[in-house]
């Protein structure tokens, strides 16, 4: 089976390119579009006594800047959870973060993990929606807040969707994943210290799995 770095798919006449960083890039707008990043989770957990290594937010914060340099987007879209915990150090971290991107416009889709209110991301020169709607595309949070897609063509994270690939025997492994079908597309987790949902693909939706930051389309 090929891989690949990228892979290039049309949404209502756009060009969407799907990242083996788990990231997606709308050519035509120039933006960088990210979800579920749970910054300040390690944070979090070394509160309550779990002993999470600091530099989990150093690694995100230090992926999207090399998305950054790669892409050069004009506006970068957070898909909710963007933090995952009460304000701790890597909120200040995040901060300081934002001040060495002046220069892009930042978007945050609020998810239910978004506990600030949306005045604190405002101060960083953030603006908040509850959905995010361009042209006949919907960007949400969790898909299941809107009543229907039929009109719109939506894209969403929530669930971290997930593939399982069987070999022989019993043995099986997982991967995040991109989920597309007719009328919704479900982006990977970018956080690397969240979880995933395995879905089960119908005919005619289109998989591409993210393996050791490749990309790997599922027949």
């Amino acid at each position: 089976m090929d891989t690949m770095k990228d892979f290039s798919i049309s949404i209502s006449g756009q060009t969407f390119v799907l990242l083996a960083e788990k990231a997606m890039f709308w050519k035509e707008e120039q933006m960088l579009i990210i979800s579920d990043v749970h910054l300040g989770k390690a944070g979090h957990f070394r509160k309550h006594g779990i002993a999470l290594p600091s530099s989990s937010n150093e690694n995100n914060l230090h992926r999207i800047d090399e998305l950054i340099q790669q892409r050069n987007p004009k506006t970068l879209l957070f898909l909710g959870d963007l933090f995952h915990s009460e304000k701790n150090a890597e909120w200040n971290s995040f901060k300081e973060w934002r001040q060495q991107h002046k220069n892009i416009s930042f978007k945050l889709v609020m998810g239910n993990h978004e506990i600030y209110p949306t005045t604190d991301y405002e101060l960083l020169g953030i603006e908040c929606y509850s959905h995010y709607q361009k042209s006949d595309i919907l960007f949400v949070h969790d898909e299941n807040d809107i009543e229907s897609t039929s009109e719109v063509f939506c894209i969403s994270g929530h669930i971290h969707p997930a593939i399982r690939l069987k070999g022989k025997g019993r043995q099986s492994l997982r991967f995040p994943c991109f989920y597309k079908q007719n009328t919704s597309m479900f982006m990977p987790a970018f956080g690397n210290l969240t979880g995933t949902h395995t879905v089960n693909p119908r005919k005619g939706d289109l998989i591409i799995a993210t393996i050791d930051n490749h990309l790997l389309r599922i027949q």
